[in-house]
C-alpha cells in the first residue's frame, strides 16, 4: 500500500509524511487523532497510517485528525466532532515550492 493521509480538521491541509517535507510545512507532520470512541493519539505521522506508536488503520472508530499546531490554535478540543476526509494529496504529493531543492 502506498502513501495515504487525512486532511486536518483545522486548516484542511493534509497531515504530511516526513519525507522531503519543506521546512515551512514540518509542523504538518505532527498530529493529533481523536476517535469517535474518545481515544486520542499524538505523534509524528509516517505516511502509512502510523501516528507515533499508534497504528490508525487498526482503529475501528471514525477519526478526526489535526495538525498539532492547528489543534492548539483551536483550543485543544478533546471531543470527536466529525470524521476527517482522506487527503487528495496523500500527505506526500503536494507542491513543495522552491524549498525542496538544495542544489
Amino acid at each position: 500500500m502506498g502513501f495515504f493521509s487525512w486532511d486536518c480538521k483545522g486548516c484542511g491541509e493534509s497531515i504530511k509524511a516526513p519525507y522531503d517535507i519543506p521546512k515551512d510545512k514540518e509542523y504538518q507532520n505532527n498530529a493529533i487523532s481523536i476517535s469517535e470512541g474518545g481515544n486520542i493519539h499524538r505523534g509524528e505521522y509516517d505516511g502509512y497510517g502510523h501516528l507515533g506508536a499508534s497504528d490508525l488503520t487498526m482503529q475501528m472508530d471514525k477519526m478526526e485528525l489535526w495538525h498539532e499546531e492547528c489543534w492548539k490554535e483551536a483550543g485543544q478540543p478533546m471531543k470527536f466532532t466529525g470524521e476527517s476526509k482522506y487527503s487528495d494529496d496523500q500527505g506526500f504529493f503536494y507542491d513543495r515550492g522552491e524549498e525542496l531543492s538544495d542544489e
